[in-house]
């Protein structure tokens, strides 16, 4: 009865054990895949907002320049 109980109680060890190891290796695996399936994503162009001091006191003109595509 007791060999039994040995012989199970190693069995489940071991059985976690491989479990925690395969868990180990497909982790990081599986967080390198989906990093990399979200780089996908489109780049959308900032636009760029410029303040001008004006030579008049209190007063300031704001410019927004818009993106310029380049030639591919």
């Amino acid at each position: 009865m007791k060999k039994d109980a040995i012989s199970t109680g190693l069995f489940i060890a071991i059985g976690f054990l491989c479990v925690a190891i395969v868990i180990a290796i497909l982790v990081p695996v599986v967080r390198d895949v989906i990093n990399d399936a979200d780089d996908n994503r489109p780049v959308i162009p900032a636009v760029s907002v410029s303040v001008i001091q004006s030579k008049e006191p209190g007063r300031a003109i704001a410019v927004v320049q818009a993106p310029t595509r380049s030639m591919v």
